[in-house]
């Protein structure tokens, strides 16, 4: 069992949770660095935009959802509204022995932990099933509208794939380190984004505190980490800092143009 950082945050406006993910990847510069378990969530609610969305997909919105926070992510896929949910961010060498050559193992690991917090009827959607294998640049506004085999999801008759999405993930990947990061979502107040929640499977609602000590517990297990209680260093802080400079502005959020570090 190898050592892994635990970093578990506050609350946070979406730039500065997105810009702490990134310090975390540029951070991961060396084989020998810890891997990061992150998990955190957002104030105000937000709506983090994939890589790859056109913002006028956002500005076409209809309120309640249409009236949040933007913000957009450097990862792929569909948008997702952050509210009462838990997402998490796993950093880690690329050539770590736990990915090395099938960086998207990282996705079954982490989907497995979920649901094993989770437990049945959660399981992953699996190949053979309608829009298996859909490209992660097109679809539906909403990620949680959007299949792919690895999701974690429930059954559901109602909707035409058969099952409700309860947690995705997503990679972005650099010469040296991946970061991979995704939400399971606790419960929701916005009826326009579809969605399965952890409140509902349980028959209770289920609390950030709990679901972290839950999924701490199943990460463990499923990748093998010893986790360690850690704290943002200076540098960490500072890096991330100058990279929500550029989370915060249009620039980025409506066109993708990455300002000077």
């Amino acid at each position: 069992m190898s050592i892994a950082r635990l970093l578990i945050d506050p609350p946070l406006p979406g730039a500065q949770n997105m810009a702490r993910d990134e310090a975390l990847l540029v951070g991961c510069n060396h084989v020998d660095t810890f891997p990061a378990l992150r998990f955190y969530r957002w104030s105000p609610a937000t709506i983090s935009l994939g890589y790859f969305q056109s913002i006028d997909e956002f500005e076409t919105l209809p309120p309640p959802a249409g009236l949040l926070d933007v913000v957009r992510r450097t990862t792929g896929g569909g948008a997702i509204l952050h509210d009462m949910d838990v997402t998490y961010s796993l950093t880690l060498p690329i050539s770590h022995s736990l990915v090395a050559g099938r960086p998207n193992d990282l996705y079954t690991l982490a989907h497995q932990a979920i649901i094993a917090a989770v437990s049945e009827p959660a399981r992953q959607f699996g190949c053979g099933e309608s829009s298996c294998g859909a490209s992660p640049h097109r679809g539906p506004f909403f990620c949680f509208a959007r299949r792919h085999a690895l999701d974690v999801v429930i059954p559901d008759d109602s909707d035409a794939s058969g099952t409700r999405k309860l947690a995705g993930s997503a990679q972005r990947r650099t010469p040296t380190a991946i970061l991979q990061h995704g939400s399971i979502m606790l419960a929701s107040r916005f009826d326009q984004q579809p969605l399965a929640s952890w409140g509902e499977i349980c028959g209770h609602e289920i609390d950030f505190d709990t679901a972290v000590k839950q999924l701490v517990e199943t990460f463990s297990a499923c990748l093998n980490f010893k986790f360690e209680i850690s704290t943002w260093t200076e540098d960490e802080l500072a890096l991330a800092a100058k990279f929500e400079a550029r989370y915060v502005g249009d620039a980025w959020t409506r066109d993708r143009n990455r300002e000077p570090r």
